[in-house]
């Protein structure tokens, strides 16, 4: 599942894009942010789905050599190993990914069968697969870090899968980081017991959901408000100056200390001023980290902040 930075993020994305276009129609908005985070999902089901599809390709390879014509002995009794690893057994016999697969016609890998191959052809000659293919022992756990140190090493940083993922969407340069997380997180999850497990929902609970909507509402309709706040509260430095994201990512934090009483405010900046480091300049977050501190403890004294430090970060 996604944590709240990376719901912060893509309601930051969303926000910009809407002052980008100059966007008015916040419903369709809200909507467009919320098929953002689906696509999410979509793209961590397709990396799933790329390993049962590595896995058809090595088997593949093991029936053309058994069906040659003149078999060499290696041919005709193959290492099954890979192919029987007990994580794309799980994978397999999940439900839920069946189902998105077939609701969502996800036919990636049946029509993009070179692809399948360049990351193949990576594994197979790969130092991690000739050691795992070669010990002859093997339980579960085995099978399970292969896969864990496979996907780490080989298939997450694999250019030719991100490039391929951008041009399908081009957001997913962008979400192909927390896809790969996710997918992480299921495998480590994995348990031998009974071979099931279920696969992780995009948020945590309802309540998360809520969140997004609220924090890019609330950052929407209380432009005028937020802008009011931040103006002379930035010194050394004219308002008319300040990057546009360097701005939202200050509103944000700043809806946050008015309209969340259940976030700490050191969580708030702390957060904001690690997305800075990634979206904005390479001195934003220390600009950033001064004004909200300086924010918060005037609105704090005037009285217009109310915590109540029971909920989550």
């Amino acid at each position: 599942m996604i944590n709240r930075r990376n719901i912060r993020t893509k309601v930051l994305q969303a926000v910009f894009a809407m002052h980008l276009s100059h966007a008015d129609n916040l419903p369709q908005q809200q909507k467009q942010l919320f098929l953002s985070f689906d696509n999410i999902y979509k793209l961590y089901m397709l990396l799933l789905l790329l390993l049962l599809a590595l896995k058809k390709k090595a088997l593949a390879e093991i029936n053309i050599g058994l069906n040659k014509n003149f078999p060499s002995d290696t041919d005709l009794n193959p290492n099954y190993k890979f192919v029987n690893n007990a994580i794309f057994k799980i994978l397999e016999d999940n439900s839920a990914l069946r189902d998105y697969k077939k609701r969502h016609k996800l036919n990636k890998w049946d029509l993009d069968k070179e692809l399948v191959s360049i990351v193949w052809q990576k594994i197979k000659t790969g130092k991690l697969n000739r050691f795992y293919m070669d010990d002859k022992t093997s339980s579960f756990m085995d099978d399970k870090n292969y896969i864990l140190d496979l996907y780490k090493n080989h298939i997450a940083p694999e250019i030719k899968l991100h490039e391929s993922f951008e041009a399908d969407e081009s957001h997913w340069a962008d979400d192909i980081a927390i896809a790969n997380t996710l997918v992480m997180k299921t495998i480590t999850a994995f348990k031998e017991v009974n071979g099931a497990a279920d696969l992780p929902t995009l948020f945590k609970d309802e309540i998360d959901r809520e969140f997004a909507k609220d924090l890019f509402l609330k950052t929407v309709l209380n432009d005028a408000k937020l802008n009011a706040l931040l103006e002379g509260k930035t010194p050394n430095w004219s308002f008319d100056r300040i990057s546009e994201i360097d701005k939202l990512i200050m509103k944000m934090a700043l809806v946050e200390f008015l309209h969340f009483p259940s976030i700490p405010a050191t969580v708030s900046i702390n957060e904001y001023v690690e997305i800075a480091k990634e979206y904005s300049t390479p001195k934003s977050n220390v600009f950033i980290n001064g004004v909200l501190h300086n924010l918060y403890n005037d609105l704090n004294e005037k009285g217009e902040i109310k915590k109540n430090i029971r909920g989550r970060s």
